[in-house]
């Protein structure tokens, strides 16, 4: 099991920049987790997509039921006190507070693209 912030899931589900890494780390790691955050920041993604003219509306629902179906049984409610002392002691957005947070308590690596992650939780996050 890892932890997948919504930069990994973009690249993905959505076949984001590059995505071979993405569905190498998948098909290694078939279980991935998230906090409920995911669902707000990838339904931002598909947005920006679908305005740019990337995506059309059919195929960022596509890409939602997709990444719906991805998280089933693996997105969990992490308390915002709980994201808020990892942001805190980690110098990371209250946003990445709660993949941080999740990955701390499921015991498991953090996986993103985001490179301020990467800087401040390093041994805990990893590029895929």
């Amino acid at each position: 099991m890892i932890v997948a912030d919504c930069t990994l899931i973009a690249r993905l589900i959505i076949g984001a920049e590059d995505p071979r890494r993405a569905e190498a780390l998948r098909l290694r790691e078939q279980t991935w987790a998230a906090p409920v955050l995911w669902e707000a920041e990838f339904a931002s993604v598909l947005s920006k997509y679908e305005r740019a003219g990337l995506l059309s509306a059919a195929g960022a629902a596509l890409h939602a039921r997709r990444a719906l179906e991805l998280f089933e049984h693996t997105t969990h409610h992490v308390a915002m006190e709980r994201a808020l002392e990892s942001a805190r002691r980690s110098g990371c957005s209250s946003y990445d507070g709660y993949y941080v947070a999740l990955s701390e308590d499921l015991g498991v690596k953090l996986f993103t693209y985001d490179k301020g992650i990467l800087q401040r939780c390093r041994g805990l996050a990893l590029q895929p």
